[in-house]
């Protein structure tokens, strides 16, 4: 894997993420190492899901390359096996093998793996087969869950296998495993979740205009409210306090509307690449099993409508990554939320996957003598072609980069979209300075604790004067001096202009003089701007200063949302597996 912004981002994150953990602390702020040891509320606000699933590897392996590696194992082999279970309901065990094969090693997924170091949002090709999944489940109303018993070849089946639970118990089922997969998704990579939920609706959509299944459809909308609530300690104060840091950033230097695929002085050739191969794939296995073959998709209970309803998700998907969707596009709210536009490949790359399946099988059909059809069926042709494709192509990408370094660390990180606003505009310029220090030096700081949320400071001043703390101002900082509450005030800044014309910011409250000198360059000063770290006003003596990043009411509000919506999903969980009605006897239909 080579090394990548994004990569060290995550692995800086992750051991801030850990200390946090360490030190009992459900929130950590990423603080050491960061815009200048000033810290930035990034665990905050991007995702976390993923730093649980890392700091529990790296509990265990207490290495971070062994940690790294393993997560990315684990969850390339969970999206596999989650797209397996999906389709195992209605495909054979060979045909729901080439599916995954074609999900593990089609583009985009290994793109996100080895040359954007996504770790985040690979986890999003675990979720988007849970979510196909239990929707369905709700909408077919029917017992569906012997599908794939009665697709497989006679030689396959499990005459032992269980009868399936009673359809009350198993909506209430499949409501709250719904709901979980979708809080767990946001919790995870909203981004792709958000453009993912755009596809899931239509599908959604589809099923129950097909089936008639408007129940099923009012129970598919209660798991998503469910799980947007169960995701509310994250999404709520991410959504409220966005506008406390930077996060202008992202849309300013990536606008989504200049992300699409194959725009004028776009150069993402790669994406360009796995657009082409997913929506090829889409629309020439679709041709072969709608039009050329469609007898061979006939014994397989529900998958020609299947099939229709993954093409037109999987056209859509792929029109809007393109130029020409701008018009939609501007007209679906936050769409920007999904940025990049490209994103959506991952879309794509899962119905590129389900259509090989179906391809497949229609191939194993082909063979069985009841079809009378010859064994060299267009079919096959179209399974190895994507198959066979995607593991060429899969192949070329880690050859690629063979070789090459996984991970570098970084002297220091930069984030810029993390930024508080209470900070300067430009992170390279905040001043490289002490922790803690005194304005006026009248006395001395003993640093007795040191954590991302609780600082203990120890002051003895001979006169009064102001302790400045190396922390930005961010809303949720609560100080006290000797166990009262203290007011925090923020800090300001000098810009100070050099001989050489170079400039650099300075703290107001520490300067004297007339005439500023930094790094032994003398310098006048020729403006003024937040800086953003706390200053605490003192009074002579012996003082103990501590300082506490508490919940602010957003972040109690989410939380208390989250945690009322886990009770109710366990409580209907539990009510689902414990319920003793007698199983349906409802039999199977094609819909």
């Amino acid at each position: 894997m080579p090394v990548t912004n994004d990569m060290i981002l995550h692995l800086e994150q992750m051991k801030s993420f850990y200390r946090g953990l360490a030190s009992g602390e459900i929130y950590p702020r990423w603080e050491e190492d960061t815009n200048r040891g000033f810290g930035a509320p990034t665990t905050s606000y991007y995702p976390p899901g993923v730093y649980y699933l890392t700091s529990a590897l790296y509990a265990i392996s207490e290495n971070w390359m062994v940690t790294l590696l393993a997560a990315y194992l684990i969850m390339m082999a969970a999206s596999g096996a989650a797209l397996y279970v999906f389709v195992r309901r209605f495909l054979s065990r060979g045909a729901s093998i080439a599916a995954i094969v074609c999900y593990m090693f089609l583009p985009y997924h290994l793109l996100d793996q080895y040359h954007r170091g996504a770790l985040a949002e690979c986890l999003s090709f675990v979720f988007m087969p849970l979510m196909l999944l239990f929707a369905e489940e709700l909408l077919m109303g029917r017992d569906r869950s012997n599908d794939a018993q009665n697709n497989a070849p006679s030689n396959e089946r499990d005459p032992g296998r269980q009868q399936p639970r009673k359809p009350r118990s198993r909506v209430l089922l499949n409501t709250a495993c719904l709901a979980l997969t979708i809080g767990c998704f946001v919790w995870c990579h909203p981004p792709t979740a958000y453009q993912f939920m755009l596809a899931f609706v239509l599908l959604v959509v589809m099923y129950a205009f097909i089936r008639k299944a408007w129940k099923g459809a009012m129970a598919v909308t209660v798991a998503i409210i469910l799980g947007l609530s169960l995701s509310a300690a994250y999404l709520y104060p991410a959504f409220v306090e966005q506008d406390l840091i930077r996060h202008e950033f992202v849309s300013n230097t990536w606008p989504y509307h200049s992300t699409y695929l194959f725009a004028q002085g776009t150069t993402y050739d790669m994406f360009a690449l796995a657009w082409i191969f997913n929506t090829v794939a889409i629309a020439i296995g679709g041709v072969v099993l709608l039009f050329l073959e469609p007898g061979l998709i006939k014994p397989n209970v529900g998958l020609r409508k299947r099939i229709w309803m993954w093409v037109i998700v999987g056209c859509c998907a792929s029109f809007m990554m393109t130029p020409a969707s701008f018009f939609i596009s501007r007209m679906i709210p936050k769409i920007e939320i999904g940025v990049f536009a490209w994103r959506m490949l991952g879309i794509t790359t899962l119905l590129a996957a389900l259509i090989a399946g179906a391809c497949a099988q229609a191939a194993l059909n082909a063979r069985r003598p009841k079809l009378q059809s010859g064994r060299n069926s267009l079919a096959s042709l179209a399974t190895v072609t994507i198959v066979g494709g995607a593991i060429f192509l899969s192949v070329r990408i880690v050859a690629g980069i063979f070789g090459a370094p996984a991970f570098a660390s970084a002297d220091e990180h930069i984030n810029l979209a993390m930024m508080p606003k209470t900070g300067p505009v430009e992170p390279l310029e905040l001043p490289r300075l002490e922790r803690a220090e005194l304005a006026g030096g009248h006395g001395s700081i003993e640093i007795e604790d040191w954590r991302p949320e609780h600082r203990v400071l120890n002051v003895q001043l001979s006169a009064p004067d102001k302790l400045l703390i190396r922390t930005f101002n961010f809303p949720g900082w609560r100080a006290a001096v000797d166990g009262n509450p203290s007011i925090i005030q923020s800090g300001e800044a000098l810009r100070v202009e050099l001989e050489n014309s170079d400039e650099a910011l300075i703290r107001a409250a520490s300067f004297r003089g007339d005439l500023p000198v930094v790094d032994g360059k003398p310098g006048r000063i020729i403006g003024t701007e937040p800086l953003g770290d706390i200053e605490i006003e003192l009074t002579p003596g012996v003082h103990r200063v501590a300082l506490d990043f508490v919940f602010t009411s957003p972040r109690r509000l989410g939380a208390l949302a989250s945690l009322c919506s886990l009770v109710l999903v366990l409580g209907i969980l539990v009510v689902s597996l414990t319920s003793r009605r007698a199983p349906s006897t409802n039999s199977l239909h094609d819909y």
